[in-house]
């Protein structure tokens, strides 16, 4: 369930656990798209860029529109044309082959490795490796968009890990050290148990409506070593059955039916479960830092009672992680391949390595009372990505200390990106599975698992005809 933000600033950054990935698309004349074009009379070489907010995020706005500004007049070569045009599967190899797709467009993390395959975007690497700081890239943040050749086809804007969050007046309570949260399913047990039994409220929250359900358990399932969708014979297919699954469903039930530490109600979906926890009624969830934004700003909740750990594990140090990358398309000129790399560069890297922008922007950010100081996953290493968390933490308006915890497990964890095929459909299916077993005391829940796959096969080999 990638939530797509801007990777820039805060401002595109406020949580929606709900975001789907996919959304719609606008169809530009083919006057303004790549490739049709590299320069006009006056020598310019043309591009357009997707990621322009629409007319309802007038700030948000208005800081691209500068950006652009300032890019052309550092740039005097390059004239850019930007557009609200964002990610649609459906429409995208339409808008290929018809020359309506921006030189610069965003794909979710679960599409580069596809596109890669099919030769639909251009290959970047030595415009990229003329970039600032190529050395100290997070190989984690390369990963998505670099081909089994080793080549690199696109660069990151945004990514978000998932991880644990708690309430720590309820860990208090509890007699639990909300410094020292779960690092493990089985302490998360434990845990959720003793909340439950101090207080009465759900120690653990597991949505399972709106695709979240599927979502978080599919994370859950990375920890445990395995994965819900594999490749066999060339091509996807669902992986709920091999194990893994079935275990985290199994600690699931467990603590639902003999612990009874998550309370009765299970046909929610992740952004009921925000509201409770705002509100102090539940324990712990599976959710993403950036639900503090959230927290603080639609549901009132207390900053002090947010904490947020890594992703527990159950062997694998791993968490689901998403977000978005800058692509370029693949029938750019060379001109235009290195105007586009130095845009991706100007606009979504330049705040992770260049601590004046990045003062810059967390200022703006704290001005507008948007949460400045939330953990980031890097696209650096530690040397540079070091600087630029500690000129954000100047300006920092959040709880710092409550996020610690999550700094120092994700750091360790491997990244798993979402299901490259029909990701929607398989958490979908998982939803089903999820309410069975947590509504239905004995449940079988390997018979679930398979029933869950009967029902998403279909929709795989559709989203692969």
């Amino acid at each position: 369930m990638s939530t797509y933000v801007d990777g820039v600033s805060m401002r595109g950054q406020r949580s929606n656990l709900l975001a789907c990935g996919v959304v719609a698309a606008l169809v530009l004349p083919a006057a303004a798209c790549a490739g049709q074009t590299t320069s006009d009379d006056d020598g310019k070489v043309k591009i357009t860029v997707a990621g322009l907010f629409p007319t309802t995020q007038e700030k948000n706005r208005q800081a691209f529109l500068n950006e652009v500004k300032a890019f052309e007049k550092a740039n005097p070569t390059v004239d850019i044309t930007p557009t609200e045009s964002k990610w649609e599967a459906k429409t995208f190899a339409a808008r290929l082959a018809g020359g309506q797709l921006e030189t610069v467009f965003l794909v979710p993390l679960t599409e580069p490795q596809g596109l890669i395959k099919r030769r639909q975007i251009a290959e970047i690497t030595e415009e990229m490796k003329r970039l600032p700081h190529v050395a100290d890239f997070d190989q984690r943040a390369l990963a998505p968009a670099t081909g089994q050749d080793g080549k690199v086809y696109g660069l990151p804007t945004s990514m978000f890990a998932l991880g644990l969050i708690y309430n720590r007046d309820l860990f208090t309570k509890a007699g639990l050290d909300p410094d020292s949260p779960p690092k493990t399913w089985e302490e998360v047990r434990t845990a959720a148990k003793a909340i439950s039994d101090r207080t009465g409220l759900p120690g653990f929250a597991q949505p399972t409506t709106n695709n979240t359900g599927g979502w978080t358990l599919s994370a859950i399932t990375y920890t445990y070593g395995g994965r819900i969708e594999k490749e066999q014979d060339g091509s996807f297919v669902p992986a709920f059955t091999e194990g893994p699954t079935q275990r985290a469903l199994e600690w699931l039930a467990a603590m639902r039916w003999q612990d009874k530490s998550m309370g009765t109600q299970h046909l929610r979906n992740a952004g009921d479960l925000q509201q409770d926890f705002a509100a102090g009624k539940i324990g712990m969830m599976v959710a993403t830092p950036s639900t503090y934004g959230d927290h603080v700003t639609k549901f009132n909740g207390d900053p002090k009672l947010f904490g947020v750990a890594a992703l527990p594990s159950a062997g694998t140090l791993a968490t689901l992680t998403g977000g978005s990358m800058a692509v370029v398309n693949p029938k750019a000129s060379a001109a235009q391949r290195e105007a586009a790399v130095k845009w991706i560069d100007h606009y979504y890297l330049r705040p992770r390595y260049d601590t004046t922008v990045a003062a810059q922007r967390a200022q703006a950010d704290a001005s507008d009372k948007v949460p400045v100081g939330m953990p980031r996953v890097p696209f650096y290493s530690a040397a540079v990505s070091g600087p630029i968390q500690e000129v954000e933490r100047k300006n920092a308006n959040v709880p710092l200390d409550n996020f610690k915890p999550y700094e120092q497990g994700v750091a360790a964890q491997q990244f798993m990106t979402e299901p490259p095929v029909a990701a929607q459909d398989l958490y979908a299916a998982l939803d089903t599975a999820l309410q069975a077993v947590l509504t239905r005391a004995g449940a079988d829940i390997a018979a679930e698992l398979r029933k869950a796959e009967e029902k998403v096969q279909p929709a795989l080999e559709r989203a692969q005809q």
